[in-house]
């Protein structure tokens, strides 16, 4: 193999990426750039030096990933959606996937690589899908309204008696009906939060109101499948900041799953807490639990869990995600925490209601520049 030209030498090789990339010290300064950097965000190597990586490009998400990664000491570790941004420039978006590397020196941590990946086509495809879902789900809609109504008036004896093995057929009619139902709804509120459309009107929120508007419609189906549906809350807590409808959905939503992996004679607890300016709601089941492994992946658009603790068809993996979106627009965070066997906790938090406040769904992309 052929030496390298005398020529051509690092610099070289890096004014020719068709990525961003950055050196930065431990203060998140900048030491370096190469020329797509120069060229996008309108700088030069000497303007550069010495200037915060976030005051030059715009992009404040990155104080936090290089913090993240100067106390692991390791390589950027997360999910494509929380290391992506969106910049624009001159009434352009751009949208860039952000890796980060730890630069040592003499075995001491001294800075980072920082680059950022062009990934506007990929996002620019991702709407086209998001914007088909949405058509797709709008048309489902009547006609799967026409078998519900036609199916009510079957079971009803509306057009005429039924055998008993007709009741059970239109039973399972009915419950198929209403998984499309539900599909179709989490399928358009996807949708409407990928687009940036949805709104979060954080007003004042009684937390017990909250908590018995999610349970109330499924307290009837856990006594028919013979679990105990708890709620523990400590009297008088002081209000939250959230949107009722859909933080009613989101605890709705963990509630229900929870009854798809919790046995007969288990128990459902839902239990909110305070501390300090934080309020705390997890769901507690006795049920299955979920492998370690698939902890980390199932907040992911079309991820689900399978195992023989399993009651249920269930949906195609989207009520976790959009309860994470809904959850991180209102400035809280949400996990999870679980055993094979023992069973899991999901845990939400919002913030407590301090003043007038309303609260508008980002994109998941940060704007900047």
């Amino acid at each position: 193999m052929s030496n390298l030209p005398e020529t051509v030498n690092l610099d070289t090789i890096a004014n020719n990426l068709n990525d961003a990339v950055f050196m930065v010290n431990r203060e998140m300064e900048v030491v370096w750039l190469n020329q797509k950097a120069e060229e996008f965000f309108h700088t030069t190597f000497k303007k550069a030096q010495g200037e915060k990586i976030a005051e030059l490009t715009a992009i404040t998400k990155l104080n936090d990933l290089l913090s993240e990664v100067y106390e692991q000491q390791t390589a950027l570790k997360c999910s494509y959606e929380e290391a992506s941004v969106k910049v624009k420039r001159f009434d352009e978006r751009y949208f860039f996937k952000i890796a980060i590397n730890p630069v040592f020196h003499q075995e001491k941590l001294w800075g980072a690589l920082v680059q950022l990946t062009d990934v506007t086509r990929f996002h620019e495809m991702e709407k086209i899908k998001t914007d088909f879902v949405s058509i797709v789900s709008h048309e489902f809609r009547t006609p799967l309204t026409t078998i519900i109504v036609g199916v009510e008036m079957l079971k009803e004896g509306m057009l005429g008696d039924l055998t008993p093995r007709g009741k059970e057929v239109l039973e399972a009619i009915g419950a198929d009906c209403e998984r499309l139902n539900r599909l179709i709804d989490n399928l358009m509120e996807l949708s409407r939060i990928e687009s940036g459309t949805i709104y979060v009107e954080a007003e004042p929120t009684d937390v017990n109101d909250l908590v018995q508007e999610a349970v109330r419609p499924l307290k009837i189906q856990s006594e028919k499948q013979g679990i105990e549906l708890i709620t523990d809350l400590p009297p008088e807590l002081p209000p939250v900041a959230a949107d009722f409808n859909k933080s009613v959905w989101v605890l709705a939503n963990l509630v229900g799953n929870a009854m798809r992996y919790t046995d007969p004679d288990g128990t459902i607890t839902v239990r909110v807490r305070q501390r300090g300016k934080r309020m705390f709601f997890s769901v507690q089941d006795t049920g299955s639990g979920i492998p370690k492994e698939h902890q980390d992946k199932i907040f992911r658009k079309y991820v689900q869990v399978s195992g023989p603790g399993r009651k249920g068809a269930g949906g195609v993996g989207l009520g976790l995600a959009i309860a994470k979106d809904i959850v991180m627009a209102h400035g809280g965070e949400i996990w999870v925490d679980s055993e094979v066997g023992k069973g899991t906790t999901f845990t939400f938090t919002f913030p407590v209601y301090q003043g007038s406040e309303s609260v508008t769904l980002p994109d998941a992309e940060q704007e900047g520049g």
